[in-house]
């Protein structure tokens, strides 16, 4: 099992567009959400190597956190 693991600019990207989708905002603040919370991402994808689950994953985090279920 590796410690690090490369996420493509695509995967990073289709992500931003489906989390861009779920919450009504751009990309680029959909992105910049991504980045922020990097730790999670990366952990998503170490997790699950598909995008729709990192998706699934992260939004539901993301609900969690800042409570906007």
């Amino acid at each position: 099992m590796k410690d690090e693991i490369f996420i493509s600019d695509k995967k990073i990207a289709k992500l931003a567009k489906s989390v861009a989708k779920t919450f009504s905002i751009d990309e680029e603040e959909a992105t910049s959400t991504i980045y922020e919370e990097w730790d999670l991402v990366e952990a998503l994808f170490h997790a699950h190597t598909k995008v729709k689950a990192v998706h699934r994953h992260f939004v539901d985090e993301i609900n969690h956190a800042y409570r906007i279920a």
